[in-house]
């Protein structure tokens, strides 16, 4: 007991040397805020931010104040790990929630494998998170490439399609996707052949050699997981060629139905694309999701929020919960706290399996076209597809 005892202690001076406050709870948020990758980070901040401010004004966690410490991990696998690495051992977090590209999200999981320390992955989806790479310390309430992998296999069925081109960025997301992939049309589609797998590298800028080898392929689909500036970039090389009008279906991955892709490219948005996110700020399927998406338009100062809030403040409200349950911030306790977790979210219910750590997190998918009373095409109808695979 006198050792329990001395042990509160010595724990309470330390904290108090370093400038942390015992009544706090310290989240550690690893979102890109700046260069190419603010465009994702800063409204992932965004709802990290709201989440947190919603959770202090209604009295904190067991009495205690959310304070949140955040990096920059400006979409580099070595700065995220050097940020968490540090938010941990001179900051004093109680666990990490953030990333963004695979890449960054399994540097930052080794760091908390190592340190013993909590992170929920709100956005990388490489399945290597929750099956290879996993550890007791990590959790995930993203999508994984797996899921995303078989809803594709599943919409080229359905598009009646044959033979199909795979463009994947060349890292663990495009891999993994890629096997996902190849995995759902062999449970779907087996009559279905991938004539051209194709791997430009992560922000690759000229993609006509790569539009010319799907054109020269003789394929009717083209799946994809280009994402963000990539997407734009590829579609806007590509539409010259009339590469979209010549295919049943663009089948792509990497949320570019979202509101932060269709909106800004507008009338460059192609034909003929069906592709998946998170989150519609003008779709209000789901309970509660009006109301949320109001208030982070109230936020950003726009009606035609961008998706990415949604799930920042999923993983904050997940390890806020954990709190609760377990009455603290060890993060041993907190792992079983998190392990079979049920959460209704502003987009669904979601339950944290305890098996793998990942979070049963689907997404919407449908088709782009243009609707009466938006300047940019929109997705219609809207479908969810579950987190299954079958």
């Amino acid at each position: 007991m006198k050792r329990i005892i001395f042990s509160a202690v010595a724990s309470t001076a330390l904290l108090a040397a370093s400038g942390v406050s015992a009544q706090e709870i310290r989240v550690g948020a690893l979102y890109p805020t700046s260069g190419g990758g603010a465009i994702y980070g800063g409204p992932a901040m965004e709802g990290h931010n709201m989440a947190v401010e919603e959770i202090n004004a209604a009295g904190g966690i067991n009495g205690r104040m959310l304070v949140t410490v955040a990096r920059d991990t400006k979409l580099n696998p070595a700065t995220a790990a050097s940020a968490a690495k540090e938010m941990i051992t001179k900051d004093k977090v109680d666990v990490i929630i953030g990333g963004l590209s695979s890449a960054v999200g399994l540097a930052v999981s080794e760091v908390a494998r190592q340190e013993g320390v909590i992170y929920i992955a709100t956005i990388p989806k490489t399945i290597q998170l929750t099956t290879t790479k996993l550890h007791p310390y990590v959790f995930r309430t993203a999508s994984h490439t797996d899921f995303e992998g078989d809803a594709m296999a599943q919409l080229v069925k359905q598009s009646g399609g044959t033979k199909v081109c795979d463009i994947q960025p060349d890292y663990a997301y495009g891999h993994d996707l890629a096997a996902g992939l190849k995995a759902g049309l062999a449970r779907h589609a087996p009559e279905v052949k991938v004539v051209a797998d194709l791997r430009p590298k992560l922000g690759a800028t000229d993609y006509n050699v790569f539009i010319t080898q799907i054109m020269g392929a003789g394929c009717d689909v083209v799946t994809s997981g280009l994402w963000g500036s990539n997407f734009v970039n590829f579609a806007q090389q590509a539409s010259p060629f009339g590469l979209f009008n010549q295919i049943k279906a663009y089948i792509s991955g990497g949320e570019v139905a979202s509101h932060e892709i269709a909106g800004k490219m507008g009338d460059d948005y192609p034909p003929n694309v069906i592709s998946n996110t998170y989150e519609l700020w003008y779709d209000h399927s789901v309970p509660g999701h009006q109301e949320f998406q109001e208030k982070v338009a109230a936020r950003s100062g726009t009606k035609e929020t961008a998706m990415w809030p949604v799930l920042a403040y999923i993983g904050v409200q997940f390890y806020a919960e954990a709190v609760r349950k377990s009455g603290g911030t060890n993060s041993d306790a907190n792992v079983k706290a998190l392990e079979g977790m049920t959460l209704m979210t502003p987009v669904g219910e979601r339950t944290i399996n305890p098996a793998d750590h990942q979070a049963n997190t689907g997404q919407f998918w449908g088709p782009m076209v243009k609707r009466e009373g938006f300047a940019y095409k929109v997705m219609h109808p809207v479908t969810y597809i579950p987190a299954e695979i079958k």
